[in-house]
C-alpha cells in the first residue's frame, strides 16, 4: 500500500468485490491490509506527526479565568478556512497559489479515512465498499481545495475524557438553551415535534411520506423558512440572556412564537 498499483487503470467492481481489470481477481480487503501490516515486522507508518516539545495543552472549563477569551481566540481561527489563511485578496499572489494547488493535487490522491476511494489506487478495497469508487474523486471535504486535508470537524469530542458522544453534547447544550428561553418567560417547542414517529392528539400518525416532485422553487422555500427559523431562535436565545441579565422582559412577540411556528415538511 506504499506505492500507486492503478495509475492509468481502475478496479472495476464485480460480485461485491473490487477487481483488478486485467485478471478478474478481487483487491485486498480492509481486513487482510490490516493484517498483513500487523504480520510484517518492518512495517512503519508512511507518515509521522509529532507535536514537540514547546506544546503547552490546556483545558477550558467555563466560568474560569481567561476562558472566554481562550473560546474567542480558538473561535476566530477555527472558522477560518484553511486555504484562506495567508491568502490576501487584495493582492493575489501567484507564488502562494501554485503552492495551495500543489497540494491540493497531492491531497486529492492521498487516503483521507478507511472508506476513501483512494484505497484503490494502491491495490486495496477500502473499508465497506459499494459499487461507483473511483480514485481521485472521493467526496470527502479532505480532498477539497479549502480544506486541505480536514475531512470534517476541527475539534473533536473526546469520549474517553468526557464520556459523552457527540449526540449527548447536543442534548445537554439544548437543554441549557431551553432554561435559559424559560427562565425570560419563553416557551421553548418540543424537540422531538419534527420526529418521524410523532403522533397528533387524536393518536394517528402527524406525518403521512409520499413521493412529490420537488421543484427549485420547493427547495428554495424550504431553505430560507430554514434560515429564518434559525435566525428567530438565535435571537430569541440573545434576547432571553439579555432579559436575565439586565432583569428586564423579553419582547412580549418572543414568548410564545417558539410554540406557533408552522411545521414545513419537504419530501
Amino acid at each position: 500500500m506504499e506505492h500507486p498499483v492503478y495509475v492509468e487503470r481502475t478496479p472495476i467492481w464485480a460480485d461485491e468485490h473490487y477487481r483488478d481489470p486485467d485478471t478478474g481477481w478481487p483487491l485486498p480487503t480492509w481486513e487482510q491490509a490490516l493484517t498483513e501490516i500487523d504480520e510484517d515486522p518492518t512495517a512503519e507508518p508512511a507518515h509521522v506527526v509529532t507535536f514537540g516539545r514547546q506544546v503547552d495543552v490546556k483545558g477550558i472549563l467555563a466560568g474560569t479565568k481567561d476562558s472566554d477569551r481562550g473560546v474567542r481566540y480558538l473561535t476566530k481561527y477555527l472558522t477560518k478556512a484553511v486555504a484562506e489563511t495567508y491568502a490576501d485578496d487584495a493582492t493575489p499572489n501567484p507564488a502562494y497559489e501554485a503552492h495551495i494547488d500543489r497540494l491540493h493535487d497531492h491531497l486529492r490522491w492521498l487516503p483521507c479515512s478507511p472508506q476513501c476511494a483512494n484505497w484503490l489506487r494502491y491495490g486495496t478495497q477500502p473499508k465497506d465498499p459499494g459499487p461507483g469508487l473511483v480514485p481521485g474523486h472521493c467526496t470527502s471535504k479532505a480532498h477539497d481545495r479549502e480544506h486541505l486535508g480536514l475531512g470534517g470537524r476541527r475539534v473533536l469530542v473526546s469520549r474517553g475524557w468526557s464520556g459523552k458522544t457527540l449526540t449527548q453534547h447536543r442534548a445537554d447544550r439544548r437543554a441549557v438553551v431551553e432554561q435559559v428561553l424559560k427562565a425570560a418567560g419563553i416557551e421553548p417547542e418540543t424537540a422531538d415535534r419534527m420526529a418521524a414517529d410523532t403522533l397528533t392528539n387524536d393518536g394517528r400518525p402527524r406525518f403521512v411520506w409520499e413521493e412529490v416532485p420537488v421543484t427549485n422553487a420547493d427547495w428554495q422555500t424550504v431553505v430560507l423558512d430554514s434560515l429564518r427559523e434559525h435566525r428567530r431562535r438565535r435571537d430569541q436565545y440573545d434576547q432571553a440572556k439579555q432579559a436575565l441579565t439586565t432583569g428586564t422582559d423579553p419582547p412580549m412577540d418572543n414568548r410564545s412564537a417558539m410554540a406557533s411556528v408552522p411545521v414545513t415538511v419537504a419530501v
